[in-house]
């Protein structure tokens, strides 16, 4: 079969010929139906979120009655929807790139909101208190010489005993529990998901950015119920919570995500980069060591920080907003380094055929996706172009997977199934853009790495008939002409060497798209 060929003189990418009067208007075809990965994780996902969703009218229950708030947990509920909006928004910014299943951000939210919530008052109240706190506290002995080593760093501490009229036990249990139990118990629960992601569902678990994003959604969620908590205790007390909404809402909506995804998320994204399971074994100890040091910090300030509330925002300015803008640019650096990765995935596909070099670049940058996406939108297939970028990313994503030998037969026929639903929009797109039907090529399964090879040097079999083509400037050219027909004789066999193709010419002599 001979490929469609472009117009001989380039055009501008977005180019549409002009529609004749009395022509007829062209028809766009039905989007390919595209494969399915197994359902069973799906089907888990789904039961998941059912049992946690009754479990968050449990714990809305269990504070409104045990902790007292009444008729004010409807009221602080509605007030925590804001700082979780502003967290969400956020957080799908960030997974833009590479998008987690979305049931497994629901899975992290609901679990944060519930379970991680009852769990750590479980721990609190029937573990740590009556087996180590009260024990130790009720012995004055050794109550006053955990007061005679915390007194000096911390003047509040002093300030209760001196002025409060404190005793030194009853002053080291008002530190014991926000300093050295609450980071403890509540970042050791909400850290769950990314354990979970990362032992369980490493097929969606690549990267630091996904291990911040899920641990920033399990965050996001305690937050959520500890906030209707606070909210609704000033309720019922002051009648007011506007200040401590400021407080938790306005200034520090994000406390909680960044305690966790900056030590557990980014821990166990680092270690996903690793073949073996075994560094959780490192990665959860040094990430939880993190994130309870972030924690205690954050709420040990009232402890240390002299002139009060004052204080506290001098506090705020000099040592929190400096620790959320480090954490945005470790954000942002780690965004940068997931494309070129993804870039150079897509590259060593280009070469094998089954992407243009030109769509390996667009399709491994914000620009190139927004321009891919515009010129499909005026085509009448963003649906399909958006599932292309995100088959694009996955199989970019895969391919990482089996050089540095994560797993032996998934990222196999992971990749079949990828590569056939890229071919299959491939053409459809090519299709609907070119005004002729033009097949792009079949999915196959590529070959195991050679013996001795290295991952810099792995190479894998070309696409069926794939070979170096005159590419024309423009998407839509690159779309029509960018794949392969069926093999024809004489074809190079699979996994044989090509020399690469030659950079295109722009009019000029000046090479480049």
């Amino acid at each position: 079969m001979t490929l469609a060929q472009p117009p001989q003189t380039p055009q501008q990418p977005g180019y549409q010929p002009p529609v004749q009067q009395g022509a007829p208007q062209q028809q766009i075809p039905p989007m390919p139906a595209l494969s399915k990965p197994p359902a069973t994780g799906l089907v888990l996902g789904i039961v998941g979120v059912a049992a946690l969703a009754i479990m968050s009218v449990v714990t809305l229950l269990m504070l409104a009655v045990v902790f007292g708030l009444g008729a004010a947990v409807p009221i602080a509920g509605f007030l925590g929807l804001f700082p979780l909006g502003f967290v969400v928004w956020a957080l799908l910014g960030l997974d833009r790139w590479e998008p987690e299943p979305r049931i497994a951000l629901w899975l992290s939210v609901l679990w944060g909101g519930t379970m991680a919530v009852l769990l750590t008052l479980a721990l609190n109240e029937l573990v740590l208190q009556p087996l180590f706190a009260f024990p130790i506290l009720s012995t004055p002995v050794l109550a006053d010489a955990i007061y005679g080593i915390l007194a000096p760093a911390f003047p509040a501490l002093r300030d209760l005993v001196e002025l409060g009229g404190y005793s030194t036990a009853d002053a080291v249990y008002q530190f014991y529990g926000p300093v050295i139990q609450a980071p403890f118990t509540e970042e050791l629960w909400k850290a769950i998901p990314v354990v979970v992601m990362f032992l369980f569902v490493r097929r969606h678990f690549d990267g630091p950015i996904d291990g911040f994003v899920i641990a920033g959604f399990s965050a996001a969620g305690f937050a959520f119920t500890e906030n209707i908590l606070y909210f609704g205790r000033e309720l019922s007390e002051a009648g007011d919570a506007s200040f401590i909404f400021f407080l938790r809402g306005i200034m520090s909506p994000l406390a909680h995500v960044i305690f966790t995804a900056v030590g557990v998320g980014l821990a166990l994204g680092f270690a996903a980069r690793r073949s073996s399971r075994l560094w959780i074994l490192v990665a959860l100890p040094v990430g939880l060591g993190v994130s309870m040091f972030l924690h205690a910090l954050w709420n040990s300030a009232s402890f240390w920080v002299p002139a009060g509330m004052l204080g506290f925002f001098i506090y705020y300015g000099l040592v929190q907003v400096p620790i959320c803008i480090g954490a945005l640019l470790l954000v942002v650096m780690l965004r940068r380094f997931e494309a070129r990765l993804t870039r150079l995935r897509l590259d060593e596909y280009a070469q094998a055929g089954w992407f243009s070099h030109e769509e390996a670049r667009l399709l491994s940058s914000s620009d190139g996706r927004l321009s891919l996406t515009q010129w499909a939108r005026r085509k009448g297939i963003g649906k399909a172009m958006q599932a292309y970028i995100r088959i694009a990313t996955r199989l970019a994503a895969n391919r990482q997977r089996a050089i540095i030998g994560r797993e032996k037969l998934r990222p196999v026929a992971d990749e079949a199934r990828l590569l056939g639903d890229v071919s299959a929009l491939r053409s459809y797109m090519a299709t609907v853009g070119s005004g002729a039907a033009v097949q792009v090529g079949a999915g196959q399964r590529l070959p195991e790495p050679m013996q001795g090879s290295t991952p810099q040097t792995q190479r894998f079999a070309p696409a069926p008939g794939a070979q170096a083509q005159p590419w024309q400037q423009g998407w839509q050219y690159a779309m029509a002409v960018g794949g392969s027909s069926p093999a024809q004789p004489g074809a190079a066999a699979p996994g044989a060497q090509r020399p690469p193709a030659q950079p295109p010419q722009q009019p000029g002599g000046q090479q480049g798209w």
